[in-house]
C-alpha cells in the first residue's frame, strides 16, 4: 500500500472514530454479507489519484471533493465506452 494513501485514510477513518483495524473488520463484514465488494469498483489512473491526493493534502477534501473526483471518474469511464 501507498504510504500516503494509507496515512491519508487514517485520518480519514480518525475523524470518523474508527482505526484501520475497525475499518477493515467492517468492510471485511459486509462482504462476507453481501457476497460482494460493498462498493463498485472504478480503475483510478495515475492523475486522479494524484489529484485526491493534492486535495487532501491542501485539505481541501471533502465528501464534495471526493464525489467530484467520483463523477470525473465514471465520465472519463463512459468516454471510453
Amino acid at each position: 500500500m501507498r504510504p500516503e494513501i494509507k496515512y491519508a485514510g487514517e485520518q480519514v477513518l480518525r475523524n470518523i472514530g474508527l482505526t484501520m483495524t475497525q475499518a477493515m473488520e467492517l468492510f471485511l463484514r459486509r462482504t462476507i454479507l453481501d457476497q460482494r465488494l460493498p462498493f463498485e469498483v472504478v480503475a483510478l489512473n495515475d492523475e486522479l489519484l494524484t489529484e485526491m491526493i493534492a486535495a487532501w493534502e491542501a485539505k481541501k477534501t471533502t465528501s464534495q471533493s471526493i464525489e467530484l473526483i467520483a463523477k470525473k471518474v465514471t465520465r472519463k469511464r463512459q468516454e471510453r465506452e
